[in-house]
């Protein structure tokens, strides 16, 4: 199951905005107040990078003896103290995996902006902000509306595929095994349609009775690729 969620993690980081938006509310709770068990529950995989805490020599039995009050006094304090360090995650842990998240992410922004998702070097910065990501544990509330976010734009897409497949299948007639092998890669392609339309298939005047709800359905698969950022095969493949 874990390796599932960090799996989903992964795919969730090569998301616009995913990202930013955990470590915003990151900074959320850290400046305003809040708790990072409202963000965080822990992390899968533990990073090797982190030094573990310190371990607390044994106290001398000759400093231990105090009156009675003073150790009910030390004891409420201590249990006080667990109490509230295992309220939530350590926040020190916290700082430095979230610090990491940041200066990578920072890292592959410049890269993105330089290069475009389709380099070489901006893939390799994706991956290593993946892998710093993934291991960190969000509480549901926070996993459930990331996963929300992706599935959203993948759900639009399907939307607008499965009516222009619709619409040329069942409207047109057009055979199902001609759309599926000619209209990858053409769906924000406005000229699909018209040389379609334009051709000598047994279909083809169908097809220009229905190409103007064909070009409406491409329009929003564009404003898609504007609102995210990706292009319609790269919204896939982090599916």
């Amino acid at each position: 199951i874990e390796e599932g969620i960090r799996e989903v993690m992964s795919a969730i980081a090569h998301f616009p905005g995913t990202v930013d938006h955990i470590l915003s509310e990151y900074t959320r709770v850290t400046t305003e107040g809040g708790r990072l068990s409202d963000v965080l529950s822990g992390y899968i995989d533990p990073d090797d990078g982190i030094a573990p805490p310190a371990e607390v020599p044994p106290p001398v039995e000759a400093k231990v003896a105090k009156a009675d009050d003073d150790t009910d006094d030390d004891e409420a304090e201590s249990s006080d103290d667990e109490e509230e360090a295992e309220s939530g995650p350590d926040p020190v842990i916290a700082a430095q995996r979230f610090g990491a998240v940041a200066d990578q992410m920072e890292i592959t922004r410049k890269a993105l902006k330089k290069h475009g998702r389709s380099n070489k070097a901006a893939i390799a910065e994706l991956l290593a902000l993946a892998e710093l990501f993934m291991p960190i544990k969000l509480v549901p509330k926070q996993f459930e509306g990331l996963v929300e976010r992706v599935r959203g734009a993948l759900d639009r897409l399907r939307q607008q595929e499965r009516a222009i497949m619709q619409l040329c299948v069942r409207d047109a007639r057009m055979p199902r095994a001609d759309f599926l092998r000619q209209f990858p890669s053409n769906e924000v392609d406005e000229s699909w349609s018209d040389a379609l339309a334009k051709g000598k298939s047994k279909y083809a005047e169908a097809i220009g009775r229905v190409q103007p709800d064909i070009i409406r359905c491409q329009q929003k698969l564009i404003a898609l690729e504007t609102e995210t950022g990706l292009t319609i095969a790269e919204i896939k493949d982090i599916n």
